[in-house]
């Protein structure tokens, strides 16, 4: 739940942020910043619907995951990058995506500032996110921002994605939840905002009863298609 789904719900939100936002999957800068395993699973589904590795950068406690550092372990390997920076500041710089899934207030307007146009923020740490709502949206107008609070316009909440990838999985009796099961439960989400899509509304609320039906079934489809249903 943790790691996979906040990894299904944030790739939702990034879909439809990027839509807004007006760019490519494929042409996304990513810094993410936390390395453990919610940060690793979302790299690699972002990846998976379109985002390029090489066009992201992580962030841990020590700062900048480059392929020079030598405490960093296997895992942080996968996303190291050979750019000679350091600091979130160097790597926010153009950035059009920040993933926080690390402590609050590590990202200040300062950064946010050097940011490209309609940057697509998520700061998903709790209770307090990386950047607060109030400064985030007062230093760029133009931010298409997350949180994890359902006290502020778009909550990438895991209960939007649990249990009903279980309902789906189960459904079929899927011998595993697998990539593209975690993929079309994306594109599911995503899909249900429909023409309300806005900077305010990328993923839809909590309690959306449509929730629970779209993401099983897209679930259901997945494990079919892939060879992994038994029933």
């Amino acid at each position: 739940d943790d790691q996979h789904g906040t990894a299904v719900i944030s790739t939702a939100a990034l879909l439809n942020a990027a839509k807004i936002a007006g760019k490519a999957l494929d042409k996304l800068r990513v810094v993410v910043n936390g390395a453990g395993a919610a940060a690793i699973a979302c790299a690699r589904l972002f990846i998976a619907v379109g985002v390029r590795r090489e066009n992201m950068i992580f962030c841990d406690s020590q700062g900048v995951v480059t392929t020079y550092r030598t405490d960093i372990n296997e895992i942080k390997r996968e996303f190291a990058t050979t750019r000679r920076i350091t600091t979130l500041a160097e790597a926010i710089h153009d950035a059009d995506v920040f993933l926080g899934v690390s402590k609050a207030d590590v990202l200040t307007p300062e950064m946010l500032r050097t940011m490209a146009t309609n940057p697509i923020v998520m700061a998903l740490a709790n209770p307090d996110p990386e950047i607060a709502y109030d400064k985030a949206v007062v230093s760029r107008p133009d931010i298409i921002f997350a949180t994890g609070r359902s006290d502020y316009p778009n909550q990438v909440n895991n209960v939007l994605g649990f249990p009903y990838i279980f309902r789906g999985a189960l459904d079929v009796y899927a011998t595993e939840i697998n990539e593209a099961m975690k993929i079309a439960a994306a594109h599911a989400l995503a899909e249900l905002v429909g023409d309300d899509l806005s900077a305010d509304y990328i993923i839809p609320a909590a309690f959306d009863p449509r929730v629970r039906d779209a993401v099983a079934s897209a679930v259901e489809q997945a494990a079919r298609a892939s060879g992994v249903a038994r029933v």
